[in-house]
């Protein structure tokens, strides 16, 4: 996926103004649909891999984990409880591209 904001935790949770987070997530449905149309469905069980590439300033896996992350999975997924998405792994690297591949695994 492709001309995602980048969503820092630490940022998301220090205060930003409601009517910003909505704006973000809205932006992020609008991307993230025009790319990827399948739905996970809630019957399955599954493992995500969730590859980071930025061109300056590469967010902490955890800080992608929490603000990146969390907005892409209410979107790609049916539901995200405990017992649908059982793990998940997070990296973030440097590119000369800014980009997000996802690698679902179902099991």
């Amino acid at each position: 996926m492709r001309d995602l904001k980048k969503v820092s935790l630490n940022k998301w949770y220090s205060g930003i103004h409601w009517s910003e987070r909505k704006r973000i997530k809205d932006n992020y449905y609008l991307t993230i649909k025009s790319q990827f149309k399948h739905v996970f469905k809630k019957s399955n069980k599954y493992e995500v891999d969730y590859q980071f590439y930025f061109k300056s300033n590469p967010l902490d896996a955890s800080n992608a984990c929490g603000g990146m992350v969390k907005l892409i999975e209410d979107i790609i997924f049916e539901d995200d409880k405990w017992d649908i998405i059982i793990k998940i792994t997070v990296s973030s690297q440097k590119s000369k591209e800014e980009y997000l591949k996802i690698i679902v695994t179902e099991l």
